[in-house]
């Protein structure tokens, strides 16, 4: 899944509110860490790829549920093999369960970051009664990553430049000239554009006391409301599948 700091809704079907997305991402994270079914991960799943195709991404929805039925795909074939070896078959089974209970979690955050814009982020964060101090952190960080990014591209290029590469067989091989022309130049930029996003939130005057005016619309709706209903289900079903799963192998 290609990641894309940041995107909007506008062609969606649907429009969500930044705080049920949100939800969504909580509700991810409860279900892939206390969740032990199947089933109920792959519900959960397809609820999540439903809603990213409805917010205006359906090609990414399509290629995200290939890659999801493609390794569920793989995860049965293996399971049911009389043939294979039994490591392999454990090895292969750990990593796509992990895979499987972990998908959920990306892809809520994928569609919390790429369907929606900072000032919408902004605004909820604001409609929900947010301190101050806890919204100028959120706003530093919406605009720390995209600047990352940016930055991280930067070092590609000087490295290409200088004849490296960040082939994962470059960095076993010399793992410490990756320390050197990577990760220390990516941490003092990143320590710098971090101050400097901090002063401009402030010249801004995101730490006012006063009620910021905005031009986006913050609202739950109908489909919020659908939806908010949906996940709670799907969260229920999960834990409900999940322990009967649990009680099963305990039996």
């Amino acid at each position: 899944m290609e990641l894309t700091f940041y995107g909007e809704d506008n062609k969606g079907i649907l429009k969500f509110d930044p705080r049920t997305k949100f939800l969504l991402f909580i509700a991810s994270g409860l279900m892939s860490l206390s969740s032990y079914s199947d089933s109920g991960a792959a519900v959960y799943t397809v609820v999540l790829l439903a809603v990213y195709a409805l917010c205006g991404k359906p090609l990414s929805a399509l290629k995200s549920a290939l890659i999801f039925g493609a390794v569920m795909y793989l995860r049965a074939v293996l399971q049911n093999s009389q043939g294979a070896p039994p490591m392999i078959v454990l090895l292969v089974t750990a990593l796509t369960t992990v895979f499987m209970f972990g998908f959920p979690s990306v892809l809520s955050i994928v569609i919390l970051v790429r369907t929606t814009r900072i000032s919408h982020f902004l605004s909820a964060f604001q409609a929900m009664h947010l301190p101050i101090r806890m919204i100028v952190p959120f706003a530093v960080f919406f605009r720390f990553l995209p600047t990352v990014a940016e930055e991280w591209n930067g070092v590609r290029k000087a490295m290409a430049f200088r004849g490296m590469t960040l082939s994962p067989a470059e960095v076993i091989r010399h793992p410490l000239r990756t320390v050197e022309y990577v990760l220390i130049p990516m941490l003092f930029s990143s320590m710098a554009v971090m101050e400097e996003l901090a002063a401009a939130s402030m010249a801004r005057g995101m730490d006012a006391d006063t009620k910021r005016s905005s031009y986006e619309e913050v609202r739950l709706k109908a489909a919020d409301y659908v939806l908010i209903v949906l996940v709670f289900g799907m969260t229920v079903f999960a834990f409900i599948m999940g322990y009967s799963v649990k009680g099963g192998m305990n039996v």
